[in-house]
């Protein structure tokens, strides 16, 4: 998945709540630096208003790294909403993720989506699903 791909993603995401706040854009910016954009280059994904469409990632890190994105992305604004969760679980299905694995991250982002998100809880997730 490109960069350009990953921005659409999160922004389609982020606006799914008719809500998209300064916490959304920073981070939505702060991920597109990590993956090679410039602030300009996001400001012109978010004002595009394009749909997302692409092929995801073959290999599960990629593929991870993905949903950790989205994960994040979804509790950053401290509101986890019911739209968020659908495009959660209908992206990580996508991915390839069970859906058992997803309402796992999602209830573990819900329920810490005012705190961290315990690290080691993140990792039991994976393991217990890994293959």
């Amino acid at each position: 998945m490109q960069g350009e791909e990953l921005i659409s993603l999160l922004v389609h995401i982020s606006k799914s709540d008719n809500h998209f706040d300064d916490f959304e854009y920073s981070y939505i910016l702060q991920v597109g630096q990590a993956v090679g954009l410039s602030q300009y280059q996001v400001d012109e994904i978010i004002r595009a208003k394009t749909t997302f469409d692409s092929t995801f990632p073959k290999t599960e890190q990629e593929r991870m790294n993905i949903l950790y994105y989205m994960l994040f992305l979804m509790k950053i604004d401290k509101n986890v909403s019911l739209k968020e969760k659908e495009l959660i679980h209908h992206y990580g299905f996508k991915l390839g993720f069970p859906k058992a694995m997803l309402d796992e991250f999602i209830y573990l982002i819900s329920k810490h989506q005012n705190s961290l998100v315990p690290t080691d809880q993140m990792l039991s997730i994976i393991k217990k699903y890994q293959n």
